[in-house]
This record gives structure tokens, sequence and C-alpha cells, in this order.
């Protein structure tokens, strides 16, 4: 199930939340989805009810989840993001 989504598509949520998000307390909010980063940038976070998605320097990426169920949501809004900032 983690592979359903890259680190490369996992990037380009991150941008269009923080592009299109509110900003409050050092974190970007479009809909339910938050995104934060580190100060130098170099290890981003995405965040969905109890899903964490670290992206790290070098392509390394982390995925942690208590539900499935929150996870397979989480999946659905980024790539309903990701298809919607393609699109147009």
């Amino acid at each position: 199930m983690n592979n359903r989504l890259t680190i490369r598509e996992f990037l380009k949520v991150f941008d269009c939340i923080r592009t299109n998000g509110d900003k409050q307390d050092h974190k970007y909010h479009l809909g339910e989805i938050n995104a934060w980063h580190d100060y130098d940038g170099y290890t981003c976070w995405l965040g969905y009810k109890d899903v964490t998605v670290t992206l790290m320097f070098h392509s390394s990426l982390k995925i942690e989840y208590d539900k499935a169920s929150n996870y397979s949501d989480f999946i659905q809004q980024c790539l309903s993001l990701t298809h919607n900032n393609t699109s147009s």
C-alpha cells in the first residue's frame, strides 16, 4: 500500500499545500492535510489524522500510521490534490 505514491508525488502534494494552503504556526493547511518543514527545508512532513509522511533529503521516505483507513483516506486526498493541480 505504501507504494501507491512515490516521493515525487508526495513532494507535489507538499508543494500544492504550501502554495495554496493557509499558513498557521509554521504549518500549511489545505483541507485536512497539513504540511511543514524544518528550518532549512531538508526534511518535510505531511500530516493527516494519525498519518505522518516524512520526506527526507536524498529521496528518503518514511510513512507512519495507526489506522489503515486513515492512510487510505489520506492517499485519496493526495491523489485528488495532485490530479487537480496537474489538470489546471
